[in-house]
């Protein structure tokens, strides 16, 4: 296996896991072995949230074996929440493009499309749609406040997007540097849109594929309660 460029790294994959030691051997490994095969020099880095349920001992593992060169893993003390991960692994990135990737819910051959979109159509910021998976939401208070928050964020701040919430974020890093992000949950990646938007940077979408999970499986994110705090992250931008 080829050593990665350091130099050159063209993005940089985010993977925040907390209390998923299902999903290792489910997605991680295979979603690894994808990423892999690209021809990009891209660079991975999980982080742990402080699991409690063996995640953080499986991932241990891996990094002990030390099967793939060009990961990087991170282990939280305390849970910092899905934002404050992202965070984390900001400070650390070493690539043009940092991008968002729940390996839970989707699926590696739209990151790396969305990373040849991001640059062929000079964007700044890309979201991955799941609109066009509309029968594929388990819980349809999901998809309608999703709909709602993001009439929201177009009405706001001026942007044309479909679904605010897809978990397959592209983003140039230079251009996050000049942003300051307050929000730690899942609230996080809505107050980086609407802090993109009114720097004027340039946002876009691209359509996913969308396989959601249920409570049962795994799924954290709560309609409304989530939703409150992205409702009030949204409205606390406008001004």
């Amino acid at each position: 296996m080829n050593k990665m460029n350091k130099q050159n790294i063209h993005a940089s994959i985010i993977c925040c896991l907390y209390n998923e030691v299902n999903l290792i051997d489910k997605r991680l490994i295979d979603c690894i072995k994808q990423i892999q095969k690209s021809e990009l020099n891209i660079e991975i880095i999980i982080l742990d949230n402080n699991s409690t349920d063996g995640t953080k001992i499986k991932l241990k593992k891996l990094e002990s074996e030390g099967l793939f060169d060009n990961i990087t893993y991170v282990f939280n003390s305390s849970n910092l929440g899905k934002g404050g991960s992202i965070k984390e692994a900001c400070k650390i990135a070493q690539g043009k493009y940092c991008c968002v990737f729940d390996i839970d819910e989707y699926f590696v051959e739209d990151l790396l499309n969305g990373i040849d979109l991001i640059e062929s159509r000079s964007l700044d910021l890309l979201v991955g749609s799941r609109i066009n998976e509309k029968d594929h939401f388990i819980y349809k208070s999901n998809y309608y406040g999703v709909r709602f928050l993001t009439s929201l964020i177009n009405f706001f701040f001026n942007v044309n997007l479909t679904d605010s919430a897809g978990c397959i974020k592209i983003f140039d890093k230079n251009k996050y540097n000049q942003v300051f992000v307050k929000t730690s949950g899942f609230d996080f990646e809505f107050e980086l849109i609407c802090k993109f938007a009114k720097k004027k940077f340039i946002i876009g979408e691209f359509y996913t594929t969308y396989t959601p999970r249920t409570f049962a499986e795994g799924k954290k994110l709560v309609a409304w309660k989530d939703g409150s705090k992205i409702l009030l992250v949204i409205l606390k931008n406008i001004l």
